[in-house]
């Protein structure tokens, strides 16, 4: 890195700025768990470092932050799992190795927290580099409908895994991914009031409900007014019959809500809306939206507003998104975001499951995702060609891999160190 890069709390530190001073405790002390987590939250920092370097100048729709958390489970419209990446906060579009770079530093670091050797750290993540390019040459032959449609078919993906113990963890999340519905959270998170109205729990520090938020110096009477503003805004961005079907649900309460650990102090909430009963229940989540950590080295969003820059791109990546998926332009003195359906049969790989054989599986499996993402928003031919003219890019790109892996270990201490001076406040939640 050049003896210029800026210290990692100062960059910490500044995209705090707007951010709810109560709750960053939270996130300093998730991202001080390990140098993975420190990772997961400092895509400011690689995205700092990623703009110093030359770049290919092949341009995709970037995730923007395509670490291996950031990729998992989700239900399709026509109600079928599929396996994707699912986290677009920073989406942007940008060159394809920016993604790439920070999906595999995370293998590097993932291998690293499971007590993987060195040497076969740095063969799992030559595997996923090779498999992003094989996903490539593969995609080639499609045209550019069925590329538009390509997806990872779960099931039959599951029945070709033949490392015993991924394949069986594989199951386990899928059978719990199709029990993670609105009547679930209903039941983990709610409860009735003395009328016998379902409303969320007050939860702190993880949910909030607005009413408790008056501790904080907040108007709790103008959230609520903020919140219900905003799904009618929400509303609107909304196909046609999607709005006509939101439209017949009631709202009955509306949470703050801690998510993450990149997210933590921006404005996330989830909303309780009712249908025909008590059995008819619909869970929306609402995140903060901002300028993506990228503009800053790659030029402003041409979308609208933030929320509408994380949808649009959404959209182009995702060969199937959530339809509840929309978004709301900011109001003056407010704030721009997106909402979606909460937990609609989301799930993720646990990391800490894996031993070596699976990591290296599952790290092939998120490279081929990205490669189609890549793919079906940029020039896959292009992409191809620019790994060709590396000569090794699997090794080069490994050596860049286990470079950033160390960086991040010493980014990581400094947040450690930054903790036990007081200069930054934590608070650890698990």
């Amino acid at each position: 890195m050049t003896s210029q890069r800026p210290d990692p709390i100062a960059v910490l530190r500044e995209q705090e700025t707007h951010r709810l001073p109560w709750l960053l405790p939270i996130r300093h002390g998730r991202m001080a768990q390990s140098p993975l987590a420190f990772f997961r939250g400092a895509a400011a920092q690689m995205a700092i470092d990623l703009a110093w370097q030359p770049h290919s100048g092949v341009m995709v729709q970037l995730c923007g932050d395509a670490h291996l958390m950031n990729f998992g489970f989700y239900a399709s419209p026509e109600r079928t799992l599929v396996f994707g990446v699912n986290d677009f906060d920073e989406t942007l579009p940008g060159p394809y190795e920016w993604d790439l770079k920070r999906l595999l530093a995370s293998v590097m670091l993932a291998a690293d927290s499971l007590g993987i050797a060195a040497d076969d750290a740095r063969s799992i993540v030559r595997r996923s580099a090779r498999r992003y390019r094989q996903a490539h040459r593969d995609l080639l032959g499609l045209g550019y409908l069925d590329l538009w449609y390509h997806r990872v078919d779960v099931a039959a993906y599951r029945e070709g895994v033949k490392h015993k113990p991924l394949r069986e963890s594989l199951d386990a999340i899928a059978e719990q991914a199709q029990h993670n519905d609105n009547r679930r959270a209903a039941r983990k998170l709610c409860q009735r009031d003395a009328d016998g109205v379902l409303r969320f729990r007050h939860d702190p520090p993880l949910l909030w409900s607005l009413e408790s938020l008056a501790s904080q110096g907040a108007d709790p009477v103008a959230l609520r007014r903020s919140v219900e503003q905003s799904i009618a805004r929400y509303r609107a961005s909304l196909r046609p019959e999607m709005q006509w079907l939101v439209g017949r649900y009631t709202v009955l309460d509306f949470a703050l809500k801690t998510v993450g650990v990149g997210s933590v102090g921006t404005r996330c909430a989830i909303a309780l809306l009712q249908g025909r009963d008590d059995d008819d229940l619909l869970i929306l989540q609402s995140k903060e939206a901002g300028a993506s950590v990228l503009e800053a080295h790659l030029g402003a969003s041409t979308a609208g507003s933030p929320g509408e820059r994380v949808v649009r791109g959404q959209r182009l990546i995702q060969t199937v998104s959530d339809s509840f998926l929309g978004w709301v332009e900011a109001a003056p003195g407010g704030v721009a975001s997106y909402w979606r359906q909460f937990r609609d049969w989301k799930a993720m790989v646990q990391l800490e499951n894996l031993d070596r054989d699976a990591l290296a599986d599952y790290g092939e499996l998120c490279a081929a995702v990205l490669a189609k993402a890549h793919a079906r928003s940029g020039d896959g031919e292009a992409i191809a060609a620019h790994l060709e003219a590396m000569g090794d890019p699997d090794g080069l790109l490994a050596d860049f891999a286990g470079a950033y892996a160390d960086q991040s270990r010493a980014d990581h201490q400094r947040l450690v160190a930054a903790i036990a001076d007081g200069e930054l406040q934590a608070q650890s939640l698990g």
